[in-house]
């Protein structure tokens, strides 16, 4: 239910009529889950112009901030504040257990899967993955074979899509696992909630999400070299023209580490290196916000004017 479709309403939920799907907010007609009935009773005792003016306070904030997207159409890019739903979605703490035990185990056997088949192939060989299904696909990298990776992490941050079926339970869409974003307008949400529901918030004792950017820089330092205990660590990015640059620079800003483009960066001896106003600084961790085929033109696309030459092999 958007705030659209209740303007015109005395109360909030006079007309509202529960669909076929799961219904996030009801159980029945007019009862509404334990954990959403605080929230429920506190919306009844908010006028809808005051919700709607909540609303447009928050849209206003996003866009203070500069927290846009950039949509592309017929070539031109198109700035867009991100959608904001006022309603929050409560999840609860025995909800959440299971999404992030699920979780870790998906992302644990996905990286286990892409060593596997950048290496042995048991997966393959034993005929659990047809192998023209994974030879076939334009994302396989076939300059990936027998490449051992730090910890044999190839997934190090992942953006896993999840929805509600029918029966209440939580599945997942997709896996965005070679440049996922988005995790800077969760942030930014958080922030904004806080502002429109400061009383809801702290009654419901909600977790903290604050702390990503140094859970980020965490992940990112274990994946160091040998040997390197206070790595330099680098984030790549296209540009101001990508349309998640304001996550970037965000990201790059929470970590306390460089944000760079493919030019700032230089290749030498298999180390690489970025340019410094007091001279060349080697880099130990690059947090890449670039795709697969423009990370390296001596690799991949020839083209690429966003990569760096030589990164592959570094």
């Amino acid at each position: 239910m958007t705030m659209a479709n209740t303007a015109s309403d005395s109360k909030l939920f006079s007309r509202y009529e529960l669909g076929s799907a799961y219904d996030e907010l009801f159980s029945t007609a007019d009862q509404p889950r334990p954990h959403y009935q605080a929230l429920h009773r506190h919306l009844l005792n908010l006028p809808v112009d005051e919700l709607n003016r909540r609303q447009k306070a928050a849209d206003l904030s996003f866009l203070q901030q500069g927290i846009t997207f950039t949509v592309y159409n017929n070539d031109e890019g198109t700035e867009r504040i991100f959608p904001y739903d006022l309603l929050p979605r409560i999840i609860t703490n025995s909800e959440w257990r299971t999404i992030e035990q699920g979780l870790k185990q998906r992302l644990t056997a996905l990286n286990k899967f892409l060593h596997d088949i950048y290496h042995e192939g048991k997966i393959l060989s034993d005929g659990i993955v047809p192998r023209d299904m994974i030879y076939s696909s334009k994302h396989f990298r076939r300059e990936m074979r027998g490449v051992n990776l730090p910890r044999k992490v190839y997934v190090a941050v992942a953006g896993t899509d999840l929805v509600r079926v029918d029966d209440g339970r939580f599945v997942v869409l997709e896996d965005n696992l070679r440049v996922p974003s988005g995790v800077s307008y969760m942030l930014a949400n958080r922030q904004v909630m806080k502002q429109v529901f400061p009383g809801q918030f702290r009654n419901y004792g909600v977790r903290p999400i604050m702390n990503y950017g140094q859970e980020l820089l965490k992940t990112l330092r274990s994946l160091a070299p040998p040997g390197v205990d206070e790595p330099n660590i680098a984030l790549l990015t296209p540009g101001v023209f990508n349309s998640a640059y304001f996550e970037h620079t965000f990201l790059a800003r929470q970590m306390g580490v460089q944000l760079v483009e493919g030019r700032d960066l230089l290749v030498h001896n298999n180390m690489v290196y970025t340019r410094t106003t007091a001279g060349l600084e080697r880099v130990d961790v690059i947090y890449r916000r670039l795709d697969d085929d423009f990370l390296d033109p001596l690799t991949f696309r020839p083209d690429s004017i966003l990569g760096v030459p030589g990164l592959f092999n570094a």
